[in-house]
């Protein structure tokens, strides 16, 4: 087990020019005595104000490539640490039913048959329990994805494979069985770790059915593929979970152009609500390059998914991250923490889980990549280097559970935040990004600018003391020391303890001015997608 306290360093190791400018001038400091809050982009926070919940969304569940790389050793030492970090008690991942998997394969290789001495029927569960076995040993549950389609039961020819490893997007041949081998499936599930355990099991059919890409049948053979599925696990056990339809709010496709996602999801849960189809919860996708975000980012998305979600069912984000595209840097260094900050603060109330794709780039989807630093999806490198946005999260996991009003004045839009505090009120935590958010549509975004900002919060006592943790180009940029280094492709293990070194946060210490017996104040800086994390100490 890992100690608790998110890892900070008191200096940034590679301190650039722009940090050391920063320092020089004061960015981090008291208000003057002669500086009215009341002026300039201010923000405001009342301790003694009133509190909602601030439930930790994204700890429901984290997403990981697919169900093979779950044995890797690499894959569960850094899922683990994960968990220890970030709070995370779930994993989701593709590809359960992959024929690599061996699950149900009675003939392989264009139609050879299955050695009957390795088995005594057409199933091949031991990859599977060894899988589930290492999640269960420790303490984390799997959210089962029902894919790809075992190629014995697949509906013609694939036109393509969407994946380097064998995810098979084809509809089944014959439905009935495809039911069958899913409830026997989860028979074998209930047999092997009790019904108690897999009831907390969420059960979700397929992974974005309305992308050619990922599904081959139309919405019709979704919605056949959905019922034969559920009703197979309601019959094994009525209290077993199953949702759907894990739309993409994106159209990333390869073929025709299906529903955008939010249609494609309202659709669903009409013809299941109206032919009387189990459903126990829905799921959804949305990344922040997404065509046609709204307001709030990727948000919006979960708010029309939300509006057509049935009344009490809970709605599970199962994939959303910064961008859908592989190579863009901005998911290594400070945008994309910045965006979860405003992503999951706009997600309150709203999604039940917010599962950040994903937990590590050791991912195969387009070939494993060989370079520490390639704009991967992975909140952690290869070689297990702390990203920026796991950095972030792993601050979010370690506040609390109350959410108080944070009001924001003369700001520009870019710049947003939140405060947290717990039920007894003695630490605060006040989150500030200014970060632009992703329009969905390309040389349409507008950078954000430096923006210096007084903040006061009422309610401290004399005695409060803080401190800062920062991420941005200058503070807990791991890409940035790499960059420094010339970007070898193939680390030495010196280096990649330096690149550690520089993951760690950046934190220091923050001067509260005391105006009277009801406000502090301080002023800070934030830079272009820059996060500032202010933690008080309130005894």
């Amino acid at each position: 087990m890992s100690d608790p306290t998110p890892r900070v360093s008191r200096r940034h190791v590679v301190l650039g020019a722009a940090a050391a400018a920063a320092s020089a001038t004061g960015a981090l400091g008291a208000t003057p005595a002669n500086a009215s809050p009341g002026s300039g982009p201010r923000a405001t926070v009342d301790l003694d104000g009133g509190q909602t919940a601030y439930p930790h969304l994204w700890e429901k569940v984290i997403a990981g490539d697919w169900a093979k790389q779950v044995l890797r050793g690499d894959y569960q030492k850094q899922l683990f640490q994960t968990r220890d970090d970030l709070g995370v008690q779930s994993l989701r991942f593709h590809g359960i039913f992959n024929d690599s998997m061996s699950t149900y394969t009675p003939t392989y290789l264009g139609g050879r048959k299955r050695n009957p001495a390795f088995s005594g029927d057409a199933y091949g569960w031991f990859n599977v329990d060894s899988v589930y076995d290492a999640l269960v040993d420790r303490r984390m549950r799997p959210f089962v994805e029902l894919s790809s389609m075992p190629s014995v039961l697949q509906a013609g020819t694939p036109p393509f494979q969407p994946l380097f490893y064998d995810f098979n997007q084809m509809e089944p041949k014959d439905y009935a069985a495809w039911g069958t081998f899913v409830g026997d499936f989860a028979r074998h599930l209930v047999d092997r770790y009790g019904p108690a355990e897999v009831r907390t099991w969420p059960f979700e059919v397929w992974n974005e059915p309305n992308l050619f890409a990922f599904y081959n049948g139309d919405q019709q053979s979704y919605f056949r593929l959905y019922r034969a599925a559920a009703e197979a696990i309601k019959n094994v056990d009525a209290s077993l979970r199953v949702g759907g339809p894990a739309t993409s709010a994106g159209q990333s496709n390869f073929g025709p152009i299906r529903s955008p996602g939010v249609v494609y999801y309202r659709e669903f849960m009409q013809w299941a609500t109206a032919n009387d189809v189990p459903v126990d919860f829905g799921s959804a996708h949305g990344y922040g390059s997404d065509v046609g975000v709204g307001p709030e980012g990727v948000a919006s998305f979960f708010r029309q998914n939300r509006a057509d979600t049935p009344a009490k069912l809970p709605l599970y984000i199962t994939e959303t991250n910064y961008t859908t595209t592989l190579g863009d840097t901005r998911l290594d260094t400070s945008p994309a923490a910045a965006s979860i900050v405003r992503t999951t603060k706009e997600s309150i109330g709203i999604v039940d889980a917010l599962g950040q794709w994903a937990f590590s780039d050791i991912m195969e989807e387009q070939t494993q990549p060989d370079r520490p630093f390639h704009g991967g999806w992975g909140l952690q490198t290869i070689h297990g280097i702390k990203k920026p946005a796991y950095r972030m999260l792993e601050i979010l996991h370690r506040v609390g559970d109350r959410r108080l009003e944070l009001a924001l004045a003369g700001t520009p839009d870019t710049v947003s935040g939140l405060a947290v505090t717990g039920r007894n009120r003695r630490e605060l935590d006040i989150i500030l990004t200014n970060h632009a958010l992703h329009t969905g549509v390309k040389d349409v975004e507008v950078p954000a600018e430096p923006c210096t900002l007084t903040v006061t919060v009422y309610g401290l006592h004399p005695s409060a003391r803080a401190h800062v943790r920062l991420i941005d180009d200058d503070h807990t940029n791991p890409y940035r020391a790499w960059k420094e280094m010339g970007s070898p492709e193939y680390l030495t293990r010196r280096e990649i303890d330096r690149l550690a070194e520089a993951s760690e946060i950046d934190e220091r210490t923050l001067r509260l001015n005391r105006l009277d017996s009801r406000r502090s104040t301080f002023t800070i800086t934030l830079p272009p997608e820059g996060v500032a994390a202010l933690h008080i100490l309130n005894p």
